[in-house]
């Protein structure tokens, strides 16, 4: 038996496969997320730039917090290899090993959608900081780049940071209902030390959340459907 979580909630009887109420709830905070952004865009990413480099930016300890999530983007996919290795293996895991695989499947699909998605909306940056980057701060410019090239100087949204935190901790969220808060203090930091430092603007943050959950809810979702058919 490979599902051994207490509080693993079980594959829904009807509707979507493996859609419980809480990936459900999860992909309804996914478009909420998106519907943000884009009055973020409008309204709101100008404004908290110019109070981040007013007041925040260059904060050495908020620098450290924008990059909690740095070690997920180099173990993601040594853990999912690794760890879907042994379950071949021995085809049996205990529930926090299958937590571990699914969200570090999730961390690394997360990893390439969001570059994928960064060169089709190649959006400036706040600041300028990689490849003399034109910005916001420095140049007045604000503007999305649509399918620029892959350049870098050209893809702040969404962010990947937001992206795979949220795809991690959904995961954990979603199987083990204890890790809720502990995941929400990871995701707040990291979305604090990220706009804090002008490393994106808010829209990047709350696009990169939409995506993370998205992909985490669908490895919860898939994975709670093949165990309901393989018990079937």
């Amino acid at each position: 038996m490979t599902e051994l979580s207490p509080n693993a909630t079980p594959a829904s009887s009807a509707g979507t496969p493996g859609a419980t109420p809480g990936v459900r709830i999860a992909l309804w905070s996914a478009m909420g997320c998106v519907v943000l952004a884009l009055v973020c865009i409008a309204w709101i990413d100008r404004p908290v730039v110019d109070f981040a480099h007013a007041h925040t930016q260059g904060t050495p300890w908020i620098q450290h917090v924008a990059e909690l999530p740095a070690p997920l983007f180099i173990l993601a996919w040594p853990a999912f290899l690794i760890v879907g290795a042994v379950w071949l293996l021995r085809r049996t895991l205990p529930a926090w090993a299958i937590t571990l695989w699914l969200a570090a499947g999730a961390v690394g699909v997360g990893s390439l959608a969001k570059q994928a998605l960064k060169f089709v909306f190649g959006r400036t940056w706040p600041a300028t900081w990689i490849h003399e980057n034109p910005s916001y701060l420095r140049d007045g410019v604000f503007t999305f780049k649509f399918f620029g090239g892959g350049n870098a100087a050209y893809a702040s949204f969404p962010s990947g940071h937001l992206t795979v935190m949220l795809a991690f901790t959904t995961v954990l969220a979603l199987r083990h209902r204890r890790l809720r808060v502990p995941c929400a203090i990871a995701i707040a930091l990291t979305a604090f030390g990220q706009l804090a430092s002008a490393y994106h603007w808010t829209s990047d943050a709350l696009a990169g959340a939409a995506l993370g959950i998205a992909i985490g809810s669908a490895f919860v979702a898939a994975w709670r459907w093949w165990q309901s058919n393989r018990a079937a």
